[in-house]
């Protein structure tokens, strides 16, 4: 079975263009442009295209890469690629790996065989 690797990342929502607002009931809230940020909005679910940059060694804060948004291939087409490179896009958090414990190897039973008692 293939080694399997735990990602553990965190996007920062406010390095988008926000509003931090409170609803009546007192809740904290926030409002998130989607054309200001490059959203793309789809049968009612908002997606937002990010790249994973990973490094081939930890950094001084045990970070072994990062995620940035990336702008959705139809808009820079649109804007071309000239205009589409000055739009400055939001680093969005560190990626940290965990690796998980192997679970293939099974343990070793102890079985006695001297036991004639078994009924075949």
């Amino acid at each position: 079975m293939a080694k399997l690797q735990s990602y553990a990342m965190s996007v920062a929502l406010t390095k988008l263009q926000h509003k931090i607002i409170t609803a009546k009931s007192g809740q904290k809230c926030i409002v998130i442009p989607i054309d200001d940020n490059y959203l793309t909005l789809k049968e009612d679910a908002v997606y937002m295209q990010t790249d994973i940059v990973t490094m081939d060694s930890v950094d001084d804060n045990g970070n072994w890469g990062f995620q940035v948004q990336k702008l959705p291939s139809d808009i820079w087409k649109k804007l071309g690629a000239e205009k589409a490179k000055e739009i400055k896009l939001p680093y969005l958090g560190n990626l940290k790996i965990f690796a998980k414990a192997n679970t293939d190897a099974v343990p070793e039973a102890n079985i006695d065989t001297d036991d004639d008692d078994l009924p075949f």
